[in-house]
């Protein structure tokens, strides 16, 4: 499996447009729950930073194991996933799996009610590093997408994905916040390393016509129910 650009993984979040349907409603506050406890989990020493170029691939180094020590047998593989519950706002929504298109930009479902698995990355409930799945706020052709409320996800609210052996993961928020898309943390929401984290990702903000692009994207932190 080819290794993923943090650049390119930006690129590809900034695909999660579509144009603006009545979006009047009250917003939710900003962030709610603790980020620094969740944020920030990739140690500094294993995540590189790519030159700007997009066939640059990365998620980081690995250390070098002194002759003293060996490496730790690597686990079992997770199944892939394939589909998402998100109760306290009323998601049931399959997932799909997407990688990068041929101008380096992650792919993104076409169909808003579907949402997509970043399958470069780590699977949900693999052992360290953030699995990546995102979804679509809205289209103008389509209406609302799986992850219209994701704004409005709170503390403890539960996330429950099924994988393709029947095997199900279960996560809880710990925090949700919105992020400037030229601020995104990509180096630590991208990262193979630090503790298991299952990270939702959609638009948010206000909506460029011109552009045809959302200012922000919802960031929504999860955890092993079982941490």
């Amino acid at each position: 499996m080819n290794r993923f650009s943090l650049v390119s993984a930006l690129a590809g979040i900034a695909l999660l447009i579509g144009a603006p349907v009545a979006w009047s409603m009250a917003q939710p506050e900003t962030t709610v729950g603790d980020l620094d406890a969740v944020t920030g989990t990739a140690p500094s020493h294993e995540v590189i930073l790519p030159d700007l170029d997009l066939d640059d691939a990365v998620p980081g180094v690995v250390p070098d194991l002194s002759p003293a020590e060996a490496p730790e047998p690597e686990a079992e593989p997770v199944a892939d996933p394939t589909s998402i519950s998100l109760p306290s706002i009323g998601v049931e929504a399959p997932i799909v799996n997407v990688a990068l298109e041929d101008d380096g930009g992650m792919e993104i479902p076409h169909d808003v009610s579907t949402t997509g698995w970043y399958e470069l990355g780590v699977a949900p409930g693999e052992a360290t590093g953030t699995a990546i799945i995102s979804g679509h706020v809205d289209s103008r052709e389509q209406g609302r997408g799986a992850f219209w409320d994701l704004r409005r996800m709170d503390v403890d609210d539960l996330v429950t994905v099924d994988h393709a052996d029947g095997s199900t993961s279960e996560w809880r928020v710990v925090a949700r916040t919105s992020y400037p898309k030229n601020e995104l943390p990509i180096a630590d929401i991208f990262t193979r390393f630090g503790e298991p984290r299952l990270v939702l990702i959609t638009c948010d903000g206000y909506f460029d016509r011109d552009a045809r692009s959302y200012s922000d994207n919802v960031v929504v932190y999860t955890v092993p129910v079982d941490a």
